[in-house]
């Protein structure tokens, strides 16, 4: 492919740390840019803008715009300027919400490759109105769009039937060694698990902290949690309840914040039952963690190993593998090790870049 214009929409921008799709665009886009393309990343429009990287460059919302219209508002705008303005040869469109407006920009006249990073339609803290926008841009992510992409195997099985030539392209993973933040002072030095997610019903944080307050022996980790963002202010206060000296909530962490954090626990929890494919398992495994999480399938095709998994949404079954990762050390090297191996071989960023290529080349 010549060198072309190819547009990233669904975030709020290279320099934005909100969450996995803003980490999956920044990590994709530097990849492709080592290719013969120039990349365009809409957002939120930045003090720092343009060229932030060799062939990427960044295009931002006014600012007006997001705070009066919010995501949706950003999205229309990166949509709109895409067809009139930018003119991207292939335009990859991230998230059930953004996808939406796959019919809009094929009949501008741009090849589009989705993205649903998650069934999000199916998440707990939606109302009505919000679910069913939410089913229609999973619609239009599969039904209009000409390459259409899942980040899971479950995620494939479940749209299969309604579109076969579906695409799975995994997440990456890699180290980051750059960040220039420090562990917050109370938990330095401390042996701690790790539980990093938004306050969502679906990620069971109420789970983990019934099965952690009972808990055998004199001296187990912290728990530590890295979230926030809970659009249910009583469920909030529910898990806030447990606060103590050894249950810290940090509150919301961006992802560099949360990169030493992560490096330094004992291990990394996570009881959600509902996951695309999870960057912070990632990040746990290309880190060298034991990992606990919900035997749901996407996050037991990601690990790979029985080890690393409990029954969903069974207290004791976690409780049972809490009580292990605390007193078995051995078992902690062991499984972190292996763990490891799996994220370096199987989940780069480089390769997950190589099928976003290949998805765009395919979509002309």
């Amino acid at each position: 492919m010549k060198k072309e214009n190819i547009a990233f929409i669904g975030g709020r921008g290279y320099f934005s740390n909100y969450g996995g799709v803003e980490n999956a665009t920044r990590e994709i886009s530097l990849e492709l840019a080592k290719k013969n393309l120039n990349i365009i990343i809409y957002g939120v429009k930045e003090s720092t803008q343009n060229l932030v990287a060799k062939n990427i460059t960044t295009l931002g919302c006014p600012k007006f715009i997001y705070n009066l219209f919010g995501q949706h508002g950003l999205i229309l705008f990166s949509v709109l300027h895409a067809i009139f303005f930018s003119r991207p040869k292939v335009v990859y469109l991230f998230a059930s919400g953004p996808c939406i407006f796959t019919p809009l920009l094929r009949l501008g006249g741009l090849k589009v490759v989705t993205s649903l990073r998650a069934i999000d339609s199916a998440r707990d803290k939606w109302g009505r109105v919000s679910r069913s926008i939410l089913k229609v841009g999973e619609y239009c992510a599969w039904r209009y769009s000409n390459t259409f992409t899942v980040n899971s195997k479950e995620m494939v099985e479940y749209y299969n039937n309604k579109r076969a030539d579906v695409v799975f392209i995994p997440n990456g993973s890699k180290l980051d060694n750059s960040s220039a933040y420090n562990i917050p002072k109370e938990i330095e030095s401390k042996q701690y698990f790790l539980f990093a997610a938004r306050f969502d019903p679906v990620k069971r944080l109420h789970l983990l902290l019934e099965a952690y307050s009972d808990l055998e022996g004199d001296d187990p980790p912290l728990l530590v949690i890295a979230g926030g963002n809970s659009k249910d202010a009583d469920y909030e206060k529910q898990l806030r309840k447990f606060e103590s000296d050894m249950v810290i909530f940090l509150g919301h962490v961006s992802q560099h914040e949360l990169a030493p954090i992560m490096a330094n626990c004992k291990a990394f929890i996570l009881p959600s039952i509902l996951e695309g494919m999870s960057n912070s398992l990632l990040s746990a495994m290309i880190n060298g963690k034991p990992v606990l999480a919900a035997d749901v399938p996407a996050n037991s095709d990601l690990l790979d190993n029985d080890d690393a998994v409990f029954k969903a949404d069974d207290v004791d079954a976690l409780k049972i593998g809490l009580n292990k990762l605390s007193i078995d050390d051995d078992f902690c090297l062991t499984l972190g090790r292996n763990l490891q191996k799996r994220a370096a071989s199987s989940y780069t960023w480089e390769s997950t870049a190589d099928k976003f290529y290949e998805a765009a080349v395919g979509s002309l």
